[in-house]
């Protein structure tokens, strides 16, 4: 069966480690660790061990991506035990 790829730019398979900000329920700016796997002109998939919701804005801090970059949570999905993709 054949999947049709709705996205704008062809994804590059990578592992790389990236920080991103993000704001916590308290308001507060907190920095997290986590795992790029994929990445394009137009977006970016993280492996992260923190659930981020549909929507959320966080700021993603790396030398690939510079200068930091704001992005929008597409979608969020549990991968294993704690560890999630976004």
């Amino acid at each position: 069966m054949e999947t049709t790829e709705k996205r704008r730019h062809k994804r590059e398979d990578i592992v790389k480690a990236m920080d991103y900000t993000s704001y916590q329920q308290s308001n507060q700016l907190i920095e997290f660790d986590s795992f790029v796997t994929n990445i394009s002109q137009s977006g970016i998939c993280l492996l992260t061990t923190e659930a981020l919701k549909h929507g959320q804005e966080i700021k993603i801090k790396n030398h690939m991506v510079q200068p930091p970059q704001i992005a929008n949570v597409r979608w969020s999905k549990e991968y294993y035990h704690g560890l999630y993709y976004s």
